[in-house]
């Protein structure tokens, strides 16, 4: 794989928490709280602290989100 081709990859399939967060509709305590209880991982973490930074798979944020409105819909919650 050269570099045009992961940067391509990085584009296409890595999101940043905001990008992240505009697809599950999620208040930053509440993303902030799936990923605490492992609910979603992050694909890549560097750093310590403040200047951590995370990479979320764009497939793994479509699958939790899709997870979690099915939950809010069975306990008769709006998505």
């Amino acid at each position: 794989m050269n570099l045009e081709e992961i940067k391509r990859f990085m584009n296409e399939n890595l999101l940043t928490k905001k990008e992240a967060m505009e697809i599950t509709g999620q208040s930053l305590t509440a993303f902030d709280q799936a990923v605490a209880t492992g609910r979603l991982k992050p694909f890549f973490e560097r750093g310590k602290g403040r200047s951590t930074v995370r990479l979320y798979l764009k497939a793994d944020v479509e699958r939790y989100n899709q997870e979690r409105i099915e939950h809010l819909k069975k306990y008769g919650r709006k998505p």
